[in-house]
């Protein structure tokens, strides 16, 4: 039995942790969960005021992407959503499965809360009828004129996550470089030298 454990169990379980699939199915359980909450308890337009001027729950139904930007057409923001959504999620994977052979386990968590907030937006749009809009629910009323939900959150933390790791790592590859560059320079001329 102890065998067992350490030879196939504890594999799959370092396996499932350093995949960051974990965060994807926390991430989207808790997406689709309070959606459906917001959808049982309150209307379309109905708020709960939690911070008064501050935050409060309110149920909007969003056609558009992120930050409101869309066309007018609902029906035709859905398809180009889903479209979109399954497309770029499947880019960005693929993008940095063909670059990275080994991803870094800090891109892999930003790739899962971006895939996690794509598939949360794109699951209200395919099945949420008969709007087929995303639900969103968070409401910093008294500061942002946005309202988002749990996907959203997960696309843009992971974006911006994403955006900063890679800028470090072009800093890091750059210095090497200039640093390896100053190393061969002065090799050469040690050796111009003698």
């Amino acid at each position: 039995m102890t065998n067992l454990f350490k030879n196939k169990i504890v594999p799959i379980l370092k396996w499932f942790l350093t995949s960051f699939i974990w965060v994807f199915l926390i991430m989207l359980t808790l997406d689709i969960v309070t959606k459906q909450l917001i959808i049982k308890y309150l209307d379309v337009g109905d708020y709960v005021i939690l911070i008064p001027g501050f935050l409060r729950v309110s149920h909007v139904l969003n056609y558009n992407a992120a930050f409101g930007i869309g066309v007018g057409n609902h029906l035709l923001s859905r398809v180009l959503y889903i479209i979109i959504a399954s497309i770029g999620s499947i880019g960005i994977i693929s993008f940095y499965s063909i670059r990275y052979k080994k991803i870094n386990p800090f891109v892999r968590g930003c790739l899962m809360l971006i895939l996690t907030g794509a598939i949360g937006n794109l699951i209200d749009r395919v099945f949420y009828g008969p709007e087929y809009a995303v639900i969103d629910f968070i409401d910093f009323y008294g500061i942002w004129q946005f309202v988002f939900n749990i996907a959203d959150c997960g696309v843009v933390i992971g974006a911006i996550l994403l955006i900063v790791f890679l800028i470090v790592q072009e800093v890091k590859d750059y210095r090497a470089k200039q640093r390896s560059e100053s190393i061969e320079f002065s090799n050469k001329n040690e050796t111009n030298n003698k």
